[in-house]
């Protein structure tokens, strides 16, 4: 049997190490193309923590809810995820391994089909309700099989693997259809908080308040602003949380943002679309050497989806011409600043094909002439010779916007008249799920260091797929079997076919993968970044200095 504490997978080294940069301990692997910018890793830290203060950061743009299990943008889940725990959670202090949470200990069967959560006794939700294993089950069923009009993040990667799932007195017994290493994963991720089941069914959703059983309670809550959350004083774990509170300031200007963290009115940014840029990095590295940066542990990709459904993109020649056109190269120094890794389907080279023989594949070859000429034959082949006109949709973000500027000029090779238009969380992702788009610019990230994560963008049904492929029986195969392949390396060849397939199919392309940074400053104090970008974020064990 296993129980909690099983160390995170190897894999979790392999991405850290990628990512790190020049920032990377000796020997690490670099960065596949570009280079990194200046980083610190953390230190570890023997003051003796203090209690008090309210720890300030921000966010890029309003939310479109407060929603965690329905909304997809991290400027959602970043934010209430200190008032909520997870079954289980990524060691506060370490991120090394998973520890328990709600589910006070699990065991795994030895066919890995069947897992056991024992439920912790005397958790309390912020109304002074008992979170039981009925709440448990309640927000997995909801996440994993969501009832009608509900928009689950999860669904994608969870209803498939899940049989069942049954209460046994405090134990909560979740049956696999097959083996699935990243349950683990899915139980701490931000995205399937421990919601309290009377509350949502009295008041039908938790779009504009919280109530979790976390380190921290919900108090206001104001759109354009930022929302304030305070210290919960009968939080389950004895001695935390160390802050009296916290507080995220929707800042939508980037440089604002770098001017509100320059000065100390924010004690950290964000992890996504708030992040630092390496010239940032670079020029507050000399300014202020006390200062601590991490390059994210979850890379950012603008790619740019088109719309299968309608025409032209119904033509499989037309995306496979946009997609010969993208000058990634290119974009690596204009959106990157030289830095991150060139746009492949998977970034991470274990993933597909090596980064090596994607470079001398068309599309991401250089120079660019022989890829342009392919791609003006076959838009002539399909009939759009002198191009077409064309409206993408981008979010408010600069790590959607700006990509989607430089495919108005990468579109204009092939006679393509495009227009940007950028639109607030909410209307962009209406707008992908009722399919009215022609085109979209936005950004899959990496949730954890597997690769099934990144279905959820191109794979039919997954739930943010909006380029409308679900015919696409090829790539349905094909991602179903890479899922079910326990063997490493047998698996690595599905991912290989799996990408293959993309290239000739291009429901989406990818242009670049970001390298962004993570600003600390030197106040904050047992700081951890974390498995992923979207697990943990609890902020129980950070505390202030001053």
């Amino acid at each position: 049997m296993f129980t909690s504490g099983v160390p995170k997978l190897l894999a979790v080294l392999v991405l850290l190490g990628l990512l790190a940069a020049s920032c990377a301990p000796a020997g690490a692997p670099p960065p596949a193309t570009g280079k990194g910018a200046p980083a610190t890793t953390p230190a570890a830290q023997a003051e003796t923590p203090k209690y008090g203060g309210v720890l300030t950061s921000y966010i890029a743009g309003n939310p479109p809810s407060l929603d965690a299990q329905q909304e997809p943008t991290t400027n959602t889940s970043h934010i209430v995820a200190p008032m909520y725990n997870s079954l289980v959670q990524p060691d506060p202090l370490t991120s090394d391994k998973y520890v328990p949470a709600v589910a006070e200990k699990w065991e795994m069967s030895q066919d890995g089909l069947t897992w056991t959560l024992h439920i912790r006794q005397g958790v309390k939700f912020h109304d002074g309700t008992t979170f039981t294993a009925d709440d448990a089950i309640f927000n997995f069923k909801r996440v994993a099989d969501p009832p009608k009009g509900f928009v689950s993040n999860l669904a994608f990667i969870l209803k498939p693997a899940v049989k069942s799932i049954a209460k046994e007195e405090n134990k909560v017994k979740i049956v696999l259809n097959y083996p699935f290493p990243i349950l683990l994963d899915n139980l701490a991720h931000n995205y399937l908080p421990m919601y309290s089941q009377a509350y949502v069914e009295k008041n039908g959703d938790m779009k504009t308040t919280v109530m979790g059983t976390g380190p921290f309670k919900f108090k206001s809550y104001n759109p354009g602003v930022g929302l304030e959350a305070v210290k919960n004083e009968n939080y389950w774990v004895k001695g935390r949380p160390y802050l009296d509170g916290y507080q995220y300031l929707f800042i939508k200007d980037e440089s604002t943002r770098l001017a509100a963290f320059k000065t100390g009115k924010v004690n950290m940014t964000e992890k996504r679309f708030a992040v630092l840029q390496p010239k940032d990095v670079e020029a507050l590295k000399k300014e202020q050497p006390d200062l601590k940066f991490y390059p994210t542990n979850s890379p950012l990709g603008p790619w740019f989806f088109m719309n299968t459904r309608k025409p032209p993109f119904q033509d499989q020649r037309v995306r496979k011409a946009i997609n010969l056109v993208i000058d990634r190269q290119a974009a690596m120094q204009v959106l990157g600043q030289g830095a991150g890794i060139i746009g492949k389907f998977f970034p991470v080279e274990p993933w597909g094909i090596p980064m090596d023989e994607f470079l001398k594949m068309p599309g991401w070859r250089q120079p660019k002439d022989a890829d342009i000429a392919e791609a003006k034959k076959l838009m002539a082949d399909a009939g759009f010779a002198s191009g077409f006109e064309l409206t993408m949709l981008a979010r408010q973000m600069a790590q959607s916007k700006e990509p989607a500027v430089f495919m108005t000029d990468q579109l204009a090779k092939l006679g393509i008249k495009s227009k940007v238009q950028t639109l607030e969380d909410v209307i962009f992702w209406d707008n992908g799920r009722k399919a009215t788009h022609e085109a979209m610019v936005y950004t899959p990230p990496i949730f954890f260091p597997d690769p099934h994560w990144l279905g959820r963008f191109f794979a039919p049904g997954g739930t943010l797929n909006f380029a409308g492929n679900e015919n696409d029986k090829e790539l349905v195969a094909l991602w179903d079997e890479q899922i079910k392949t326990v063997d490493p390396e047998r698996r690595k060849a599905v991912i290989r076919k799996v990408e293959e397939h993309l290239m000739q199919s291009v429901p989406g392309a990818p242009i670049l993968w970001y390298l962004h940074y993570i600003g600390v400053r030197p106040e904050v104090k047992n700081y951890s970044q974390g498995i992923s970008d979207f697990v943990g974020n609890s902020l129980q064990e950070l505390w202030l200095a001053k």
